[in-house]
């Protein structure tokens, strides 16, 4: 019981997370491969958000340089959920969001 509290409350934090500023001014690779395997991401419940980001940048985005973004996946899958009234899955694979 303890296990499943503090694991809501880490996701909760990880949730309400900022949105950044994110400057890049240089070269910049971001790459995530997934191979015989699975990302999932989900939320349940009334109001539930589910936000997932790979090898994405959200927020104030601004590249001055060369940017490499990649998502790779083979014989796998990438999942984002959301289940409840009122509830929203986001999702963002090899991107740039925000103004």
């Amino acid at each position: 019981m303890k296990k499943t509290v503090a694991m809501i409350a880490c996701g909760l934090l990880l949730g309400a997370s900022a949105q950044a500023e994110v400057k890049i001014g240089g070269n910049n690779k971001q790459t995530v491969t997934v191979k015989n395997g699975a990302v999932l991401n989900a939320a349940v419940g009334p109001g539930a958000q589910a936000k997932q980001n790979l090898a994405s940048n959200k927020g104030n985005v601004k590249i001055g340089g060369n940017n490499t973004q990649e998502v790779s996946v083979k014989n796998g899958a990438v999942l984002n959920a959301a289940v409840g009234p009122m509830s929203k899955a986001e999702q963002n694979l090899a991107s740039n969001e925000g103004k």
